[in-house]
């Protein structure tokens, strides 16, 4: 079975759209969201709609828990007018989706979704002490999982004892080992901070057993105007998609 793994749109309603596209060419059979469908772009509501008309299982990244108000740590203050912004946006309905979307989701094929890392849905898996914690969790908390997919850093990447895929910039294929445990970022749709502006997404084939990345333009341009039109106080987060960052 071919999956389509996506994660932190973060209302880029543009970037969506080219990775659904994307997903759709290559016949997946299932597409699944690893959170933080919201926040910093102009479209959460389109965005939340396409995941709920769609059937797309999703997990609730932090941002999705911001909005509902799950998490008051400070923030920047124009990060907390986003979340502001984005609760008037989104609308009643869209609001009890979210409500309604897990935290963490074991699948019934046998492999771990989190938004954050498998030990805390709030961890950047970012430090090598980090992943190897993380690989532990797994191997001793879910020894029959083999793959924990996980979004929240916005950087691809692929890590097991002995194997780590980083720096990946275009698109790459990386076969598995069925004996080994993975951590899998498919990295982010709507806002790449590896340096790279392209949108990021995967596809787990759990037949061949490999996972393959994408990288792909989008109307960056018409994403970054939406947010200057509609939320003129986040000009940082149109800026940034332009460079990756």
């Amino acid at each position: 079975m071919r999956f389509g793994i996506i994660s932190d749109i973060h209302a880029n309603l543009e970037a969506l759209q080219t990775a659904l596209g994307v997903l759709e060419k290559e016949g997946v059979e299932q597409i699944i969201c690893l959170g933080d469908v919201v926040g910093y772009g102009a479209s959460p509501r389109e965005c939340l709609d396409i995941m709920c008309k769609n059937n797309i299982p999703t997990i609730r990244g932090n941002h999705e828990r911001y909005v509902l108000g799950e998490i008051n740590e400070a923030v920047k203050d124009d990060t907390m007018k986003v979340i502001e912004w984005t609760r008037d946006a989104v609308g009643a309905d869209l609001m009890k989706f979210m409500e309604s979307m897990p935290n963490k989701m074991l699948h019934e094929s046998g492999f771990l979704i989190t938004h954050g890392s498998p030990r805390n849905k709030d961890e950047y898996l970012i430090k090598l002490n980090s992943f190897i914690a993380s690989l532990k969790f797994m191997e001793e908390k879910h020894p029959a999982i083999k793959i924990c997919f996980h979004g929240h850093t916005h950087v691809p990447s692929i890590w097991a004892r002995g194997h780590i895929v980083q720096n990946i910039t275009e698109d790459k294929t990386v076969e598995l080992d069925s004996e080994k445990t993975y951590l899998i970022n498919p990295g982010s749709v709507g806002q790449p901070r590896d340096k790279c502006p392209l949108a990021s997404f995967g596809i787990l084939d759990s037949e061949a057993y490999t996972f393959q990345f994408f990288r792909r333009e989008y109307n960056i341009e018409e994403a970054q105007r939406k947010i200057h039109e509609h939320m003129g106080f986040a000009g940082r987060f149109a800026d940034r998609l332009s460079i990756g960052a």
